[in-house]
């Protein structure tokens, strides 16, 4: 079913002040952590929203703000409590939103903006013991994409993005990083959604990632792979009928490293 863009403003609107959310939780072989258990605590948007509402505002201060390497002030990181989830290479895993918002409060955010999703590892460099005293600022290889499906972004109106680890994967402690973006409509102000957790991932190894990039600064807002709106009005791209059309859509590089 194709969308149109009246649709989708309208569906925006609908979800009122709580047009935000962040990936807090993770899952492993269906089991969900809570908030921030193994992913690194994030600071609110600093507008006086209520804190766990505030922690869902998305990066739009460019892509070579530090923000972008885990998300709203994550370094030095802030839980003190945070665990490292113990993964078997091959496992299912995913980035999981946070739960309702506060006490009593029925709604469940679910991922709503139109964009694609990311996961890279970053392996904790060596003369570090404990992945607290990592910056994130090291080598990242991809091993999961979310793009488009059937005019769609497979991301949309779900709770989690799930993948799996690759079997090959070299054993080790390893920062886990998750992106999700929309290119806002006003150029070179797109939205971000960053987590990162703590993983120590065990088995037989034998892979050798490979692509490696940096973060911040990974990307481009004139890469079309970030930027996928029409420059001159804004909009996504359309077809003949008016209705939104993303089958030319092409994720960034690099590949993903399958193992």
């Amino acid at each position: 079913m194709k969308c149109s863009g009246l649709a989708l403003s309208t569906a925006l609107l609908s979800q009122g002040t709580k047009a935000h959310y962040i990936f807090s939780r993770l899952t492993v072989n269906n089991t969900l952590s809570t908030d921030f258990q193994y992913v690194r605590d994030v600071a609110t948007n600093p507008d006086g929203h209520p804190e766990m509402f505030g922690k869902g505002f998305p990066l739009v201060d460019g892509l070579f703000d530090l923000s972008h390497v885990c998300g709203r002030s994550a370094f030095p990181v802030r839980n003190s409590s945070i665990q490292t989830a113990i993964i078997i290479a091959g496992d299912e895993v995913g980035f999981h939103l946070s739960g309702p918002y506060s006490e009593g409060d029925t709604y469940q955010p679910v991922i709503f903006h139109m964009g694609p999703g990311q996961v890279f590892l970053s392996k904790l460099p060596e003369g570090l013991t404990d992945l607290s005293e990592y910056d994130g600022k090291g080598d990242f290889f991809k091993i999961a994409y979310a793009g488009v499906k059937d005019n769609k972004f497979v991301l949309l109106n779900e709770q989690a993005m799930n993948f799996a680890i690759p079997v090959t994967t070299p054993p080790g402690k390893y920062l886990m990083r998750l992106e999700h973006w929309m290119a806002d409509y006003r150029k070179g102000n797109s939205q971000w959604y960053v987590s990162c957790a703590h993983v120590e991932i065990k088995g037989s190894g034998g892979g050798k990632p490979s692509e490696f990039i940096k973060f911040p600064g990974a990307y481009s807002e004139e890469d079309p792979s970030i930027w996928f709106r029409d420059p001159n009005t804004g909009d996504f791209p359309k077809d003949s009928d008016g209705n939104i059309d993303l089958s030319n859509y092409v994720g960034p590089k690099p590949d993903v490293w399958a193992g």
